[in-house]
C-alpha cells in the first residue's frame, strides 16, 4: 500500500490547496495511491468539521487521509503521528522550538511515531541522528529519507544515516502544490495495509516501510 507521509493544504501558510484537490490530483493520476497524510505546520486541527471532511472525502476518493503534524523544534521539522490527547495536553503544538527529545519519548510511549522530516536540508536532525539514535534507542526508529522538494544529495545522505543506523526509511512528497512537480513523486509503501493512522505508526515501528517513487515521476 501506497502512502504520502508529507502533504500540506492551505491549513499551513505556505500552501493554498484545499484537500480536495489533492485527492482529485491522485484519483486522476490513476498511481495507486491508497492514503494520504496531511502534515500541517504547527498545527494538529481538532476540529470536528474537519474530521467530517475528512471522512466524506476519504469515502468519495477511496484513498484514507490521516492527520499528522510538521512540530517545529530545537533541532528542526519532526513529523508526528499518533497525536493523543496526553500529547496535546502535555505539548503546545503551535509553538516553535519545541524541545525534540521529550516530543520523541512522549509520541513513542503514546504508540506514535516521531520522524525527522528533510534530516539534512535546514535541519540540525541530520548530524545528530547517530547520537540521538543512541540516546533514545527505539522511540527514534525512523526518518525521512525520501523528500520530494529535497536534492538528490539530501536524499542520499539520510539514507546512508539510515541504513548506517538501523532506521525505518520513509517517504513524502513534502507537496505544498497539487501539481506533477510537488505532488506524487515519492511516498512509502508498507507491507500491510493501513486503514487508520495508529495501524500506520504501528507499521513503521515494526519496521514493515520503505521509500517508494512513482513511475515517471518528474526527475
Amino acid at each position: 500500500m501506497i502512502a504520502d507521509l508529507h502533504v500540506h493544504t492551505r491549513l499551513s501558510a505556505d500552501s493554498n490547496v484545499t484537500a480536495e484537490q489533492y485527492l482529485e490530483f491522485a484519483k486522476n493520476s490513476a498511481r495507486g495511491l491508497g492514503a494520504i497524510c496531511f502534515t500541517e505546520h504547527r498545527l494538529f486541527p481538532d476540529d470536528p468539521e474537519i474530521d467530517r471532511l475528512y471522512a466524506e472525502l476519504s469515502d468519495r476518493f477511496q484513498i484514507f487521509i490521516f492527520k499528522g503534524i510538521e512540530a517545529d523544534t530545537d533541532l528542526g521539522h519532526l513529523l508526528l503521528f499518533g497525536v493523543n490527547d496526553e500529547v496535546t495536553r502535555r505539548f503546545d503544538l503551535t509553538s516553535r522550538m519545541l524541545k525534540s527529545d521529550s516530543l520523541i519519548e512522549v509520541l513513542h510511549h503514546e504508540g506514535g511515531v516521531a520522524i525527522p522530516a528533510h534530516p539534512f536540508r535546514d535541519s540540525g536532525y541530520g548530524v545528530r541522528l547517530d547520537t540521538l539514535r543512541s540516546r533514545h534507542g527505539a522511540a527514534l526508529g525512523s526518518v525521512e529519507v525520501l523528500n520530494g522538494q529535497n536534492s538528490d544529495d539530501e536524499n542520499r545522505r539520510a539514507e546512508d544515516a539510515a541504513l548506517k543506523l538501523g532506521l525505518t526509511a520513509v517517504g513524502g512528497s513534502d507537496a505544498h502544490f497539487a501539481s506533477a512537480k510537488w505532488f506524487m513523486t515519492v511516498a512509502t509503501e508498507f507491507e500491510r495495509d493501513i486503514s487508520t493512522v495508529e495501524r500506520m505508526c504501528a507499521e513503521i515501528r515494526a519496521g514493515r516501510a520503505r521509500p517508494y517513487v512513482f513511475p515517471d515521476a518528474p526527475a
